[in-house]
Order: structure tokens, then C-alpha cells, then sequence
């Protein structure tokens, strides 16, 4: 299995996408999830500035206020994405979208004294965890632990 990410930076962020790549790949080999040699999973992240962020969340969510990131998952399991992609007879599935906030996330790390790199991190293998199914709990928050502190 590979993971193709296509990033779609709308701000002044210096991040590379190598960077998003293995994050959501560490993220992917935390939680366990294991397809076929022969697959690709496909996902788009995006960085946008908070007046676009918080215009998706109140459109999407109901929620009037910028968030660090939003996540549109195709698939509502993981059993639900290993059976697409046992189905698929294409090269691959797409797992959907996740929109980050740079701006918002630069200034919780600033504000928090904690590393830019290393909070990018942790908002974008949250933000894959929800797009492999899972919600809010001891088991995501144990994950992304380890992919940020993974060396």
C-alpha cells in the first residue's frame, strides 16, 4: 500500500509536503491499518487561512469559529474503507479531505510553547484518524501520541 497526499497550500506556510506524507504515513502504520501491496490510498489536504476555515466549519458543522481542522471523510469505518478497497478494481480509493488552518495552528504551538512541526503533526494524523473511522477517544488520542513522538 502507498499513500498519496495532494496538498493545496493557500498560505504563506513553509511546510513541505514530504512532511504531510509521512505524518499520515506513521499515522497509518499506528492505528494498524494494513491494505493491499497493490493499492493506493489517496487523500487532499488543504492549508487555509481562517476566514476560509471558519466559513467551511459554519457551513459544515454549524459552527461559527475558526477550528484548527476539518476532516470530510469518504467512508464512515474502517471496515467500510478495507471493503472499497478489496472492491476496487481501480489502482486505489480516496479516503477524503482534510483542511487545516496554518495560521490557527501556528498560534496554538506559539501560544502553548510547543513546536510548530510537532503540532502540525498532531492536528494532521488526528485529522487522518478521523478519516480512517475513528472518532474521539483514548485509542485516537494514544496514536497520535505516538506519531508525534515517534523518531
Amino acid at each position: 500500500m502507498s499513500i498519496r497526499i495532494q496538498v493545496n497550500n493557500t498560505t504563506s506556510s513553509p511546510i513541505g509536503e514530504d512532511f504531510f506524507q509521512k505524518v499520515a504515513e506513521k499515522t497509518f502504520a499506528e492505528a494498524g491499518f494494513d491494505f493491499p501491496e497493490n493499492k493506493e490510498i489517496f487523500l487532499s489536504l488543504a492549508l487555509v487561512a481562517p476566514v476560509e476555515i471558519r466559513r467551511l466549519n459554519k457551513e459544515y458543522r454549524k459552527y461559527d469559529s475558526v477550528t484548527d481542522v476539518l476532516s470530510f471523510a469518504e467512508f464512515e469505518s474502517a471496515a467500510a474503507i478495507k471493503k472499497a478497497v478489496d472492491k476496487s478494481v481501480d489502482v486505489g480509493v480516496f479516503l477524503g479531505e482534510l483542511i487545516l488552518c496554518y495560521t490557527d495552528i501556528k498560534e496554538y504551538a506559539r501560544k502553548n510553547k510547543i513546536g510548530l512541526r510537532k503540532e502540525l503533526a498532531k492536528v494532521v494524523s488526528h485529522g487522518v484518524l478521523h478519516l480512517l473511522g475513528m472518532q474521539h477517544g483514548k485509542k485516537m488520542f494514544d496514536i497520535q501520541n505516538k506519531v508525534i513522538n515517534k523518531k
